[in-house]
């Protein structure tokens, strides 16, 4: 959305009478000082700040326009000092918002609050807005990066020795990570959604998100089996299952999940003697039977729970990040080292500015954001480079909830590279204030999104050869390994000659070595062991493979 031309924001410019920045282009640095103020923030002069201004927000609001002569990728950061106690507000740049968060600090310090955003050419707009305010802003900074350094993805799944069908399952999803997205919907109840969805538009999404609310209490009127059989009935169809858990009341004095609704602690998970303890420990197992079961089919499930943790409106967040924590690494052991599943793949749920919350890259695979703007069809691309810029570009991000979701046409144009969508049920599947029919079978019917009906044997799946390889490298200068899960050989192919190809353990030792003037060679490993190896030809950047 263009500010300068939105009637929506026409108001808005004019309120704040919009003056354009006379800095370069090519200085990147946008001092506050010739902003346009509003609401009450101030000039003051300062002999440590750049410009020998800074402004005190206040109250109040900045607006800056600039121009760019040609399309880039720029990481924005912004100099700013908080000494009023940490403070969140709202930045925004062609009309798509994220809120920042600076911790209490009185010396101005640089903070990047967008990463990799793509800026076409053209006259762009620029407002720092009030959540909380008082914060004060010395400049804004534009520093151009390169695309290709978005990702550095974990090419293998946290879980230790993975089941065939999640390692496939999980290059399925790296392979098509920024180059397509893979479409969902969330179900109350066995199929409800995908059955309206298919009698609406004549497609069923890709995903199917499922929950164990109801499982495990005694429930008359509920069969604890219903989420496991919908999920290998739409497995055999090759889509993907994903499980979240509504986790109610583990003492069982209430049914609720909620913190104002039950007074359940977490924070007895540090007293192994405590009977908070304990139930949730009973609660882990049930659950770890149900996905066992799906292991004994071969069904690979991508798992989240503990989500919106960082919210503290679900009572596994109500006592503060430690806590959660602690809990999610125990149901982790428990469930991967205790009961031996190897079938799942690991989901955190980001609520942005939270990494006190997060459990570990050891044991998260792909970070979801939950994220509900009524009517909003934009790419979200600003929240999704914030994610990738905190997880340093090694985690899938993804969709992991919606309200409304993102126009195939934005996600192209942004390059917003989610790995896939799933708008919650009912009204958000259904009702066209949220997503309209006209729009979900635009979206069905594009060649960005995987529908049920293009998906591919996720049994049987490799890399396709035709593939455009690693997204850790630049054109002509990747090097494309197919498949990194394999149990007797694997290809590699490069832009260029291969020269000297090497196979590393996980020591680092050199098990395999050969040189081949070819760009294009096939690597046996029959008689090694099964675990993790690590294969370079060249300067390339080094793939981690994985022999089963």
């Amino acid at each position: 959305m263009n500010v300068l031309t939105s009637g929506k924001n026409l108001v808005f410019c004019i309120l704040y009478c919009i003056v354009l920045v006379t800095h370069s282009v090519s200085a990147q640095v946008y001092e506050a000082e010739n902003a346009t103020l509003a609401n009450g923030a101030v000039k003051i002069a300062s002999a440590i700040c750049s410009g020998g201004y800074y402004v005190s927000q206040k109250d109040g609001a900045l607006h800056f326009t600039f121009k760019t002569d040609t399309e880039a990728y720029y990481n924005i950061y912004i100099q700013a000092a908080s000494p009023n106690g940490a403070k969140t507000n709202i930045f925004s740049i062609d009309g798509f918002s994220t809120q920042f968060t600076l911790s209490q600090n009185a010396a101005f310090v640089s903070q990047k609050i967008v990463s990799a955003q793509k800026i076409k050419a053209g006259v762009h707009s620029m407002s720092i807005t009030k959540s909380w305010g008082w914060i004060d802003i010395d400049y804004i900074k534009l520093e151009m990066t390169s695309a290709t350094e978005r990702f550095r993805l974990e090419k293998v799944p946290v879980t230790p020795t993975p089941t065939d069908h999640t390692m496939r399952l999980y290059q399925f999803l790296y392979d098509n990570y920024g180059r397509k997205i893979i479409s969902g919907a969330m179900t109350l109840n066995s199929m409800d959604e995908i059955n309206w969805l298919k009698s609406n538009t004549g497609k069923e999404p890709a995903l199917i998100g499922l929950d164990f609310m109801h499982c495990g209490r005694g429930y008359t009127w509920y069969n604890n089996e219903l989420p496991v059989n919908d999920a290998k009935k739409y497995y055999d169809r090759n889509g993907i299952p994903a499980f979240c858990w509504h986790w109610r009341d583990p003492s069982r004095k209430t049914e609720a999940f909620y913190t104002k609704d039950t007074s359940f602690d977490v924070s007895k998970i540090n007293d192994t003697t405590s009977v908070e303890y304990k139930a949730m420990l009973k609660d882990i197992d049930y659950i770890s039977g149900l996905l066992k079961k799906l292991q004994n089919y071969d069904v690979p499930v991508l798992w989240r729970p503990l989500h919106e943790a960082s919210g503290g409106w679900f009572w596994w967040g109500a006592k503060g990040p430690e806590a959660c924590k602690k809990l999610y690494r125990l149901m982790y052991d428990r469930m991967v080292n205790y009961h031996g599943l190897r079938n799942l793949i690991w989901v955190w749920t980001s609520q942005l500015d939270d990494k006190t919350w997060y459990p570990g890259d050891d044991v998260v695979d792909i970070i979801g954001r939950d994220l509900y703007k009524d009517g909003d069809h934009s790419s979200q691309i600003i929240e999704f480079n914030r994610l990738n810029n905190d997880y340093e570009g090694r985690k899938m991000i993804t969709l992991s909830e919606t309200g409304s979701f993102p126009d195939v046409d934005n996600l192209i144009a942004d390059e917003a590279a989610w790995s896939y969508y799933m708008p919650w049920y009912g009204d958000f599947v259904r009702n066209s204030k949220y997503n309209s029919l006209a729009l979900w079978k635009k979206m069905f019917a594009h060649d960005y999104v995987y529908t049920l009906d293009k998906m591919p044997d996720l049994k049987s799946y490799t890399t396709p050869v035709t593939g455009t390889g690693s997204l850790n490298s630049g054109p002509n200068q990747q090097l494309i390994v197919y498949p990194t899960f394999f149990t007797d050989e694997f290809s590699l192919i490069s832009g260029s000659e291969l020269g000297d190809v090497m196979v590393f353990d996980i020591s680092g030792k050199i098990v395999f070595k050969s040189y081949t003037k070819s760009m294009q060679t096939i690597i046996k490993m029959t008689e090694f062991e099964p675990g993790i190896y690590f294969v370079k030809a060249q300067n390339l950047e080094a793939v981690k493979i994985y022999k089963q």
